[in-house]
């Protein structure tokens, strides 16, 4: 009984809470949609692991996540974010708790300010270059192992040059995982 009673529970859930933000990103990057199944995945490891543990339910991290879905609806019909970075946002406020809702907040913010700056320098180079723009979508067209990435830089290279949207889902993914990677608060870095 005590080895059950030892178990952490976080040692489970950060793997695979891991798993399902590198998914919701790579798919944000890939095909510009969040799979709401990653969502579900982080909401339900927030609202199921404090418990299991022990802890009281997070009520106020449950109120918290519904009122960050609420203003990011606002922004969302407004055009100004996508509706799976609405639920993915607050899928992760239910998992890194209202605790650590500002370093959280903080990491998304740095991370989607250096995704954006990197959009803008690639925006500012390829604005121009339509030969490059071809050779990459030539590239694209190669076999083998070589395709998948080579596709992916020339779609990401058009989605650059036509002023398509930033993957938001990739700060958001990134600040989760730097929230998390501390395991006494805060940020990794903070």
């Amino acid at each position: 009984m005590d080895t059950i009673a030892a178990f952490d529970l976080w040692s489970l859930a950060r793997p695979l809470a891991g798993l399902a933000l590198g998914w919701a990103a790579a798919d944000d990057l890939c095909r510009r949609t969040i799979p709401d199944t990653a969502s579900i995945l982080l909401a339900a490891l927030g609202l199921t692991v404090p418990p299991l543990q022990g802890a009281p339910f997070p009520w106020v991290t449950l109120a918290a996540a519904a009122a960050l879905f609420l203003v990011l609806c606002v922004l969302h019909g407004r055009g100004w974010l996508g509706g799976g970075d609405v639920k993915l946002a607050s899928a992760i406020l239910l998992l890194v708790g209202v605790e650590r809702a500002v370093p959280f907040a903080t990491a998304t913010a740095l991370a989607g300010g250096a995704l954006s700056l990197l959009y803008l320098a690639g925006w500012l180079a390829l604005r121009k270059t339509r030969p490059a723009r071809r050779l990459l979508r030539r590239f694209g067209g190669r076999s083998g192992a070589a395709r998948l990435p080579a596709r992916l830089l020339a779609a990401e290279a058009h989605r650059v040059a036509t002023r398509h949207s930033v993957p938001y889902g990739v700060a958001l993914a990134a600040g989760g995982l730097l929230t998390l990677s501390n395991p006494t608060g805060g940020a990794a870095w903070f």
